[in-house]
């Protein structure tokens, strides 16, 4: 509670005190998510989340900006397990973030440092129910965040080229311990995510109009994750790699893709040991924008390929694919206030996700929409 009131103090304190020399953003919104599924046992039936995001941020001077972000979500979701019909429950604020970044000189070049806080405020235990009550996170997110105390920090410079820059980064996402167990669905007391350290590499081409080609790559290494201080798992390493063309005034179209090494189990208790069958499959994804004015239409295709991989003494042909359509219209206000409001729906087809009442493995398809609003407004 103390950490919950800390949070919207901060918050007041930044939108309202006279001290800070630069301006600033306000955003504050609400969206609203309902999905349903084919899969009717033994888990997943359908569910909603209502989250009401706030997020702030200064510009104190040229070089340093400061920001926070969280959000008040309350969701329910219906499942079925063993027979048994239930429900999950949340009411609660999310974790909290709380940054910084710094725009400077270093070897000459433009430079640029973040550094962001995770504060716990959220509810630890949601991580572990919503395993099996939402949609698959491989194509969809999670919209809600409650976990220990950690934090990420960047460094990243540019080097002009030409017309365009080249840009590289490292990174590091630490992550404290968290206690997520409720009831006895599990006998975790201390979950401890697998820290990571990340580096990108980034060709940014601009042309007339407001017009921008770029070509990202990045690698993550992941480190070991500790369940009541045994390590259980690491997730394989991370390649990515994209292409963007941006145009904010028509058509802007990234796509991408995504390869995962196998990761690495413990049995047992035992040690880490690289698993034969990967469980994450290479992916690949197309998202276009086309702007009409004040009105955009986002389309997005996601493609992951079908892997094989062992739980227990069944093999599973994982993969799927999502396909998604976001209208949205943006409303101008007075000042340099604005009311975004955006409609979106998806369409997902999990390869073999679930089990059905033979325990033979079956294929699942969600349908998820969206109704959301965002109100920004100049500080």
């Amino acid at each position: 509670m103390i950490l919950k009131n800390l949070k919207v103090l901060v918050f007041f304190m930044l939108a309202s005190s006279s001290a800070w020399a630069g301006s600033g953003q306000l955003s504050v919104g609400a969206t609203y998510d309902g999905w349903n599924s084919n899969y009717a046992a033994p888990a997943q039936d359908n569910g909603y989340e209502v989250f009401v995001p706030l997020s702030i941020s200064f510009q104190i001077d040229p070089q340093l900006n400061i920001y926070s972000q969280g959000e008040f979500m309350t969701a329910a979701d219906t499942y079925t397990s063993g027979g048994v019909n239930g429900t999950y429950n949340l009411s609660n604020f999310s974790d909290t973030v709380l940054g910084g970044e710094l725009n400077f000189k270093s070897f000459s070049l433009n430079s640029i440092a973040n550094l962001a806080i995770n504060i716990p405020t959220g509810d630890t235990t949601w991580n572990t129910k919503e395993q099996s009550s939402i949609v698959p996170t491989q194509f969809i997110d999670s919209r809600y965040s409650g976990r220990g105390l950690g934090f990420s920090a960047f460094y990243g410079l540019s080097l002009p080229e030409g017309r365009g820059e080249y840009s590289a980064g490292v990174g590091y996402l630490y992550s404290g311990a968290f206690n997520p167990s409720y009831g006895t669905v599990t006998t975790t007391t201390s979950l401890q995510l697998g820290d990571a350290v990340f580096l990108a590499l980034n060709r940014v081409t601009p042309f007339e109009n407001d017009q921008n080609e770029i070509i990202r790559a990045s690698v993550y290494q992941s480190f070991p994750t500790y369940s009541n201080g045994q390590a259980y798992y690491q997730l394989g390493t991370n390649f990515n790699a994209s292409y963007d063309w941006n145009n904010p005034k028509a058509l802007s179209l990234e796509v991408g893709g995504q390869i995962y090494l196998p990761s690495a189990w413990s049995n047992n208790g035992g040690p880490l040991t690289t698993e034969s069958h990967n469980s994450n499959g290479p992916r690949i994804y197309a998202d276009s924008t086309y702007v009409f004015g004040d009105f955009s239409l986002m389309e997005q295709i996601k493609y992951i390929f079908q892997n094989d991989y062992a739980v227990g003494d069944q093999y599973y042909n994982g993969g799927g694919f999502l396909v998604g359509i976001e209208p949205a219209y943006f409303f101008k206000m007075e000042g340099d206030s604005g009311l975004k409001v955006a409609a979106d729906f998806d369409f997902v087809d999990a390869n073999n996700y679930g089990v059905d009442a033979s325990g033979d493995v079956a294929s699942v398809n969600f349908i998820m929409w969206t109704l959301a609003t965002s109100y920004e407004i100049k500080l």
